[in-house]
This record gives C-alpha cells, sequence and structure tokens, in this order.
C-alpha cells in the first residue's frame, strides 16, 4: 500500500515534469547547436580573410613577398600557408604554441586544393584542429592557407560542459513548475468532485460555483455538464417509458384477467372454457408483439441488429408494401399514389426496410388520411423519399416527441398501436446511415422525408 501512496504521485509529477523538461532540453540542444556553428563560421572568416590578404600580396610582390608577410602576421597558435603549381611548391608554417597533442600537418596526406573546417591534417586522422581554405589563383597556382582552430574546439568543449551542466540545473528546476501545476489540477479535480457530488437534482448550474480560471477547467466543466445534462434527460425518459409501459399494460393484463375468472365462473361450459382460452391468447398475442416490437427498438437504438445489407432497388420494396395495403386501403377508400424515379438502388436489408415503408403508410390510415402520396428520387449519392398524407397530423407541442418510445399523443391514444413504431423507424434509418424528418400541419398534411444513401446495381 505504501508503495502504491508514493507511486501514484510521483507518476503524476513525471507526467507533469516532462513538458519542461522538453522545453529545457530543446533550448539548451538548440544553443549548443548555436554555438556551434557559430564557432565553425567564425573559423572559415578567418581563413577566407588571410586567404585574400596572401592573395593581394601575391599578386603584389609575387611568391618571394609571401615569406616576410606570413612571418609578420605570427598566427598564435599555429598556422601554415601554402603555395603549389606546375614549377612552384612553397610550404611556409608557423608552430607558436603547438604541443605534442597538435602537431605539424602531415602535407602528403591531403591535397592542396581541399578546403576543411575542424579536420585532422595527419593520416588516419579525420577530425581534428585545424581549419584550412584553398584557391586557385589566375596564373594556375593553388594557394592554400591553414590555421590552429584548437582554441574555438577549447571554447566550444567549455561552452557545451557549462550549457550541460545549467541543462541538469533546469531540469531539476522543472519539479518546482510540475508541482505547481500537479497542485493545481488537484485542487480544480477536488473542487469538480465536492460540487457534482453536492449536487441538486436538475441543477447543472450549481457546477461552477466559482469562474473557471483556464482553459482545460471550462472543458471539463462543459463536458460534465453535458454528461450530467444527458444522464437527466436518460433518467426522463426511462420514467416516462415506464409510466407509458404500465399504462399500455395495464388494459391487456385487465382483460387477461377478467377473461380467465369469466372462464372460470362457467367451468363446466366446455364451450366458455374455448372462448375464453381463445380471448387469453389473443391477448398474449398482443401482449407478445408489445415486447417484442419493444426488444425490436432497444436493438435497433443500440446498433447491434445484424443487418443483411444486399443492393436493393427502392421502388420494388415500396411497391411491395403499397400491394398489401391496397385492399385495406380500398376499404377505408385511402387514396394511395406513388411517383417513383427508376433505377436507384442502396444498400438495404429488405425485410427491415420494408418495415419502414409499412410502418408509415400504416400512421398515415390509422390516423384518417384519405390521400397518402410517396415520391422518390436521387439527389447526387443519396436517395430522397417523401411521404405526404392529409391525416389528422401532429401538434407543434408533440412533433418532437414522436420519436420517444411508448409515446403516443391525447389524439391518438384512441387509436390501436403501441407507441413504437416511429421509434423503430427512426432506428432503423440510422442503421442504414440515413436520416428522417417530419413537418406537419393539423388537420392538413404531414410529410416525413427520409435520406438513404445510394449505391449503383452493380456494386
Amino acid at each position: 500500500m505504501l508503495s502504491k501512496r508514493i507511486d501514484l504521485p510521483l507518476r503524476s509529477l513525471i507526467k507533469h515534469a516532462v513538458p519542461y523538461w522538453l522545453c529545457t532540453l530543446l533550448f539548451f540542444v538548440t544553443a549548443a547547436a548555436i554555438v556551434f556553428l557559430y564557432l565553425r563560421h567564425h573559423e572559415l572568416n578567418r581563413t577566407q580573410y588571410l586567404l585574400n590578404y596572401y592573395q593581394s600580396v601575391y599578386q603584389q610582390t609575387g611568391p618571394a613577398g609571401l615569406q616576410p608577410s606570413f612571418s609578420a602576421s605570427g598566427a598564435d597558435g599555429g598556422s601554415f600557408l601554402r603555395l603549389e603549381g606546375r614549377s612552384l611548391q612553397l610550404i611556409l608554417v608557423s608552430n607558436t604554441g603547438q604541443t605534442a597533442e597538435n602537431n605539424l600537418p602531415d602535407f602528403t596526406s591531403f591535397s592542396a586544393t581541399k578546403s576543411h573546417i575542424w579536420h585532422g591534417l595527419q593520416k588516419g586522422k579525420r577530425w581534428g584542429v585545424w581549419t584550412v581554405s584553398a584557391r586557385k589563383l589566375a596564373d594556375g597556382n593553388i594557394l592554400q592557407i591553414g590555421i590552429n582552430s584548437a582554441h574555438s574546439l577549447q571554447l566550444l568543449a567549455g561552452l557545451t560542459r557549462s550549457l550541460f551542466l545549467a541543462m541538469l540545473v533546469f531540469l531539476g528546476l522543472g519539479f518546482i513548475p510540475a508541482v505547481i501545476t500537479a497542485r493545481k489540477n488537484n485542487s480544480i479535480i477536488r473542487q469538480l468532485t465536492a460540487r457534482i457530488t453536492s449536487l441538486n437534482e436538475g441543477k447543472t448550474e450549481d457546477i461552477q460555483a466559482e469562474p473557471p480560471t483556464g482553459l482545460e477547467e471550462q472543458e471539463l466543466i462543459r463536458a460534465i455538464k453535458k454528461l450530467l445534462s444527458r444522464h437527466q434527460q436518460l433518467t426522463l425518459e426511462l420514467r416516462e417509458s415506464m409510466d407509458n409501459v404500465a399504462h399500455d399494460l395495464r388494459t391487456p393484463m385487465t382483460r387477461l384477467r377478467t377473461i380467465a375468472e369469466y372462464g372460470l365462473q362457467k367451468k363446466e361450459d366446455p364451450r366458455h372454457l374455448r372462448e375464453a382460452l381463445a380471448d387469453c391468447l389473443e391477448e398474449s398475442d398482443k401482449l407478445l408483439a408489445m415486447l417484442n416490437a419493444m426488444l425490436n427498438v432497444a436493438e435497433a437504438e443500440a446498433d447491434t441488429v445484424q443487418l443483411n445489407l444486399v443492393p436493393t432497388d427502392l421502388q420494388e420494396t415500396i411497391n411491395e408494401v403499397l400491394d398489401l395495403y391496397l385492399v385495406i386501403a380500398e376499404e377505408k377508400n385511402v387514396t394511395l399514389n406513388f411517383t417513383p424515379e427508376p433505377g436507384i438502388h442502396m444498400l438495404a436489408d429488405r425485410r427491415r426496410i420494408s418495415q419502414v415503408w409499412a410502418n408509415l403508410v400504416d400512421n398515415a390510415i390509422k390516423y384518417n388520411a384519405t390521400e397518402i402520396s410517396i415520391s422518390t428520387k436521387r439527389t447526387g449519392q443519396t436517395a430522397i423519399i417523401t411521404i405526404i398524407d392529409n391525416g389528422m397530423g401532429i401538434s407543434a407541442n408533440e412533433i418532437k416527441k414522436i420519436w420517444d418510445r411508448l409515446y403516443r399523443g391525447d389524439r391518438s391514444r384512441s387509436k390501436p398501436g403501441l407507441g413504437l413504431g416511429l421509434t423503430l423507424v427512426r432506428a432503423t434509418i440510422a442503421n442504414h446511415n440515413g436520416t428522417i424528418k417530419v413537418r406537419s400541419t393539423l388537420n392538413k398534411e404531414t410529410v416525413f422525408t427520409i435520406s438513404l444513401p445510394c449505391v449503383d446495381p452493380e456494386e
């Protein structure tokens, strides 16, 4: 237990310190690179300056004037001048301050035309202290100048050590802002936890008793308020669903009990017993249908339904449903109009998508429509299905609730139904990656607009 108590805060502290460490490393690595590049550039400029100077001397006095000028320059730390041509070779060396570690260059190990920065000019050595520049002169001869850069390399080493030590110090100091940030975050979390714990039901505004101090806190508060609002919405929907279930189950259960009591009262009459059992079966079928519908809705809304998606002709599925309702429509004097755009195909589960059309047509007939018009058209890669009826319509305060489970408006309770049809319709459309919208005018018309993705028939 003790190790866990120590380990978890340490991990949190390290997690908060990592950004500071990365910034520190980036800063000091960049500083070291800048120093490294600056010193190299400085050494290269020195050799270029000397090369220009001796080239000017050579042009004015010839090879004879190079030696006195080179001796007079007295380059500190060692330098050399090399002049080579077809019939000319001149090497001048200054070895002021040379040590055993900084040997003189081996002129046979490198070409007179080469330029190097911080190179070793002995056989087998690549890195060293020499910086060399060479240039071909107008008469064809090659002038090469080299200087000993040991002082610059020592300066670079000293600065690098200083930067490394400073980096270690700043890495340690990185724990200070990490501790401050960790404590601030923990304090915010504790305050939010306390506020959430003390929240009154339905009062999500209490979570922000004090104004947030940072963007992260604001985002966290918004996320928690959204979660709480969703939780309250689900709780309210659950209560409404339970109320609707209790209301809708009460009637068939009461009928079952009444029928059973009636059958028991005349238990000596087989005919009455058969009628009672038949009525019981009928009421049981209604209850089973309701429960199956609720399970289908739950499965569809949870997106766990297994769809058999195949390329399907939209016009055929609607025609099949209209053929089934043709007799019912004639009995109730309902006119069915279908205006399809041919050749529209979609990936669909034929049985479930047919349930959608059947439910919408059945609702229109049930709620006093005398004319139902269905049309289809294709817009890009989307099929648009429009179903219009002139039934009783949906009031403005109910139109947002018609998708809720077991919801039935006051005017629709006299009609048979479970209040699950439209919920299943919307879930099935969503399972097919589509959308459904509705608009309605009381006692005039109701319009359902469904959008589904299209596919080419060969797909």
